[in-house]
């Protein structure tokens, strides 16, 4: 319950900062209330970290205990887990900026998409390949991919009937990237960069499986306390104070009451909202400079009605679209390592 909690509320900062960010209400927005927008511009968007500690911790009981022998399968899965419905969304916002082009005229309006972009986009590569993103939450499907990549090759390097050495390089690499690595803003696109908050996450969730993974997860927090004494970063602050309150969390039974279930709901669905809300605010923005609205009021009105919308769309095409598309194609490739298997 509580990793749902925390997607939740970090779902929901992140797309409030794109709605600070993007289009003609927050602009109007701004001249009433310049603190509220600031803080949601410059703050709000760091609760993508608690998706990536959060990323890490489900990855980490994914694999825990269970030995990787074909990594390449176990990373293609997870390619067919995050794409299908990636590529599906990129198409709906193209489609949105395509109708909206005629109406607003701003730098943050993606430019028509290319052939070439669209493909490096379905290969997780844009960022890599200098390509403009087509979404504003391109570049963390990318990451994400990345990291969990990462995590399967050094599971399979590293795992062995003694989790100890898995454990001390997933640590050693957390350090290297919050002492150094995350400290280093050209290397955002790639996934050492990242793995000061995925790491403590893959920590987090191993910390109860044993006094010394325990120990090793009390050891980089410290160390992480060191990283943020030596160069203080707000990211990296939320990061492990998510990790924290992960490891330290009472565990209890969890007792389904209608409001955890609309947060479960949610939390399910948080994954297709990452992806959706930029096309809606591209639709909103067009509607209001139509509309030739001017109001703070009504921009904020409009703006929180938007957000609705968007939380509507992510939990309809979270039921509609996601959960089928990833079912058909689990069943689909099932059947094709079957076949390679024999």
């Amino acid at each position: 319950m509580t990793v749902d909690v925390l997607k939740v509320v970090a779902a929901q900062l992140i797309v409030w900062h794109h709605f600070s960010a993007y289009g003609p209400m927050a602009d109007t927005m701004n001249l009433a209330w310049p603190a509220l927008m600031e803080w949601l511009y410059r703050y709000a968007r760091i609760a993508v970290q608690v998706f990536l500690v959060v990323g890490g911790y489900l990855a980490a009981q994914s694999v825990m205990n269970k030995p990787i022998k074909h990594p390449v399968v176990s990373i293609v899965k997870r390619y067919l887990r995050l794409v299908p419905f990636y590529i599906l969304a990129l198409a709906l916002i193209s489609l949105a900026v395509a109708v909206s082009r005629e109406t607003i005229h701003a730098n943050w309006l993606p430019n028509e998409p290319t052939a070439w972009q669209f493909l490096a986009h379905a290969f997780l590569a844009h960022d890599l390949l200098g390509f403009e993103a087509l979404s504003s939450g391109a570049w963390y499907v990318a990451v994400d991919f990345q990291l969990y990549a990462f995590l399967i090759l050094l599971c399979h390097a590293l795992q062995t009937d003694n989790c100890k050495p898995l454990s001390i390089g997933i640590a050693l690499l957390c350090i290297a990237s919050m002492w150094q690595f995350n400290r280093v803003d050209e290397l955002d696109i790639w996934a050492i960069y990242y793995f000061a908050a995925y790491g403590l996450g893959v920590l987090a969730a191993w910390a109860k499986r044993s006094t010394f993974d325990a120990q090793v997860f009390w050891i980089t927090a410290l160390l992480a306390v060191g990283a943020l004494w030596f160069e203080f970063r707000t990211r990296l602050t939320l990061a492990l104070v998510t990790a924290v309150w992960l490891v330290i969390k009472p565990k209890g039974l969890v007792h389904w009451t209608p409001m955890k279930r609309v947060v479960h709901r949610l939390s399910n669905s948080a994954y297709v909202l990452f992806l959706t809300h930029f096309g809606v605010i591209v639709l909103f923005s067009a509607m209001w400079n139509k509309s030739h609205f001017y109001d703070p009021d009504m921009a904020f009105a409009l703006t929180s009605f938007a957000w609705l919308c968007c939380v509507g769309v992510g939990l309809f095409l979270h039921e509609k679209a996601e959960v089928p598309i990833h079912h058909w194609v689990s069943q689909k490739s099932k059947e094709v390592f079957l076949r390679f298997a024999h």
